[in-house]
């Protein structure tokens, strides 16, 4: 007895510590690739205040706007890739539905530019620093490139699993058949915010009945309602199928 209670101690326990050590971890992979821009900020700053006489709230502007720049230009970079590639059918049908990947490539290169000369240049013309402190120097104004790929590839994982949330909760509706796949789509597009059903518009299909036949003398057709309503025919027909027989009773017809 004594032997199962401490060998269920030590594996509560081993359980609590592995939950705190992965929690902790992912913590410090959130903050760490936001405070990487901090060393090559300040070198930007040292340089542009201490070299090209800026002004101190100048050079801090630089500093923060330059890194902003190149952590930003990185990850939207990747995350247009990402976009091309996962719809990479629909842009060869119509090359609109294609992300400007190349322009944020060109924006990153063009921030590399900037702390290449600012941090490296400089310090080589002003001639103060040996060659291997300039190398180190070239090597940290560098770090926004990996803190960059660290955010975008994190967010686009949590984005992938909002995707799947959504997916179960469209399955749970109805929507598509559980353990079916929903054809992807572009970015920005929220599945549970656009999936419309036929039974969210029972009033307003009630009322087209009414002023088709009250005009026309005819009644609507499942199809043409849920065209009109801009539905997926396969998925509603049935409802608007019954709803129009309902209707049709109520009225004799």
């Amino acid at each position: 007895m004594k032997h199962n209670w401490l060998n269920n101690f030590f594996e509560y326990a081993s359980q609590v510590l592995n939950g705190a050590e992965r929690s902790f971890l992912d913590l410090l992979s959130i903050i760490v690739p936001y405070c990487v821009p901090i060393i090559p900020a300040y070198l930007t700053y040292y340089h542009t205040m201490n070299i090209m006489n800026f002004p101190a709230w100048v050079a801090a502007t630089a500093a923060f706007v330059v890194e902003v720049l190149g952590i930003t230009s990185v990850a939207t970079a990747i995350r247009f890739y990402r976009h091309n590639q996962r719809y990479k059918k629909s842009i060869e049908r119509n090359a609109a539905n294609s992300a400007p990947f190349w322009l944020a490539v060109f924006v990153y290169l063009f921030y590399i530019v900037i702390v290449l000369v600012v941090n490296v240049l400089l310090e080589k013309i002003a001639g103060t620093r040996s060659t291997g402190v300039i190398i180190a120097i070239a090597l940290f104004t560098m770090l926004s490139f990996p803190s960059g790929v660290l955010i975008s590839i994190r967010t686009q994982y949590t984005e992938i699993l909002e995707e799947k949330q959504a997916s179960r909760l469209i399955n749970a509706r109805g929507g598509l058949p559980m353990g079916g796949s929903q054809s992807p789509q572009p970015m920005g597009f929220n599945p549970v915010a656009r999936v419309k059903y036929a039974s969210d518009y029972k009033d307003r299909i009630v009322s087209m009945l009414d002023d088709t036949y009250s005009n026309t003398g005819q009644v609507l057709a499942p199809k043409d309602i849920t065209s009109k309503l801009k539905l997926e025919h396969a998925n509603n027909k049935g409802y608007v199928s019954t709803l129009t027989k309902e209707w049709k009773n109520k009225k004799g017809l």
